[in-house]
């Protein structure tokens, strides 16, 4: 996988396009580097950098990088042994469960850091100006597998956010350090705090910096979290910001039945309700009530 990704890399299969022909170009040397390397690697290789929605987020491109490699700031979320929550039993971490099973998920991630290491800006601009004027784009979630990882990444994210201003970006973090030293922002970027048993102390540290509140809801001892939700969203809604819980996708129906009357922050999708990321936005959109 390492050989392939930078093989890849060094090919320029994954140069910005500013058209559909040049993204049929590059589909050919993707596809002759992978089978120079083995045959059928090229089933593995993505054709770009984004990646288009599903029926859980609609009409949302997303762009990832690996998870834990950019997660300075990660809870028992990326870890598995003693610090892990389930003590070496098995990940939380969505994306670490997702590219367990999905080598070309897995293969975007690293293409994507190599990438931004290597090229710098420019280069996620140019994907982002092809996604955006090309494929119709409005909303861009960044990082369903990875994080903000250094201060100069950061400034690259705000940097994109306002050479875009008619496209959503957010995202969700843990970053919170990152955050704070240099928070200004434009207004179409929206920063949502991920909070969890672990790192909760820190949203009376940091969470003014922050647009709106997520908590996960994890673990075995997940009833003993219910008083933290409780001062979350007491600590939101005093400040005009939202507050979003999701749960832990194996136990999401047991843990529904535990969190009782603060059931409506969770995530509507995780209730049961047939809505899409695209057409709920609460993550995504600031509180109607302010301070």
């Amino acid at each position: 996988m390492r050989d392939l990704a930078w093989a890849l890399y060094r090919t320029g299969a994954y140069r910005p396009p500013t058209t559909e022909i040049e993204v049929t170009a590059l589909r050919k040397i993707q596809i002759r580097t992978a089978e120079s390397l083995g045959k059928g690697l090229s089933r593995i290789v993505p054709r770009m950098p984004y990646s288009h929605g599903n029926r859980k987020i609609g009409d949302i491109w997303s762009f990832d990088l690996p998870p834990v490699l950019t997660c300075p700031y990660a809870t028992f979320c990326g870890r598995s042994g003693p610090q892990g929550l389930y003590k070496g039993k098995g990940y939380v971490c969505y994306d670490l469960n997702t590219v367990r099973y999905s080598r070309q998920h897995l293969l975007r991630e690293y293409l994507n850091y190599i990438h931004i290491v290597k090229e710098g800006y420019e280069w996620l601009s140019g994907w982002t100006k092809f996604v955006v004027h090309n494929r119709g784009t409005r909303i861009i979630r960044l990082h369903v597998g990875g994080d903000i990882f250094s201060a100069w990444y950061w400034d690259f994210i705000k940097r994109l956010a306002g050479e875009f201003p008619t496209t959503t970006f957010y995202l969700y973090t843990r970053s919170f350090p990152i955050i704070a030293a240099s928070p200004e922002r434009p207004k179409n970027l929206v920063i949502l705090m991920s909070l969890d048993a672990a790192n909760f102390s820190y949203l009376y540290k940091y969470g003014e910096y922050f647009d709106n509140i997520t908590y996960l809801l994890a673990g075995e001892e997940a009833e003993a979290q219910i008083p933290l939700i409780r001062k979350a969203a007491e600590w939101a809604e005093k400040r005009g910001k939202r507050l979003v819980v999701f749960l832990e996708h194996s136990r999401r129906k047991n843990l529904i039945n535990k969190i009782g009357t603060l059931k409506k922050y969770i995530c509507p999708n995780e209730v049961g309700m047939e809505l899409t990321c695209e057409k709920c936005r609460i993550c995504f959109t600031k509180s109607s009530n302010p301070p």
